[in-house]
């Protein structure tokens, strides 16, 4: 079993970013494989299609759509933007539901997102679920959020609940 963490946050000091991290923490200590993919290589163009029309898909989502069909689950850990999705993550969505593989379809998705507000992040989760009901992806029911989120509240996140978190749709 392999585990793909895709972030949504290019920001330097990205409170997702270091979520994304823990995350990888807990799965390194519990013996979980996992790849970890710099948010720098969803840099895409947006979604037009057009433009797919004249270039094709980007070789940068072609590669993540390729990690994608590999990966046992991917972790999408997204910042909220405006009460939603990052668009760095939707537009990797979009552009992957474009190849021929389906990488999406039937894959198990887990869902991670922290936030300084008090709602951890669970708007843009909410948002993500629809959207990858429609690629025909699988969403885990649990989600890993972190409100009033912190450097110091990302590590205090209780580490059993994060590998039960990891665990979703094994077996």
């Amino acid at each position: 079993m392999t585990v793909l963490f895709i972030g949504g946050s290019r920001r330097k000091d990205s409170l997702n970013t270091k979520l994304k991290h823990r995350l990888a923490e807990v799965a390194d200590k519990h013996g979980i494989r996992y790849e970890l993919v710099d948010a720098d290589a969803l840099d895409a163009p947006i979604y037009h299609g057009d433009l797919e029309a004249t270039d094709g898909v980007p070789e940068s989502m072609k590669t993540l759509g390729e990690k994608i069909q590999a990966a046992s689950k991917v972790v999408l850990v997204s910042p909220e933007y405006n009460s939603s999705v990052s668009p760095l993550i939707k537009n990797a969505i979009d552009w992957v539901s474009r190849l021929d593989s389906q990488a999406w379809a039937g894959k198990t998705v887990l869902l991670a997102a922290a936030s300084p507000g008090g709602l951890g992040g669970l708007r843009a989760v909410s948002h993500l679920r629809d959207i990858l009901a429609n690629v025909q992806a699988w969403t885990a029911p649990l989600c890993a959020s972190c409100p009033k989120a912190s450097d110091d509240a990302i590590a205090a996140m209780d580490e059993s609940f994060l590998k039960q978190f990891l665990e979703q749709g094994e077996g």
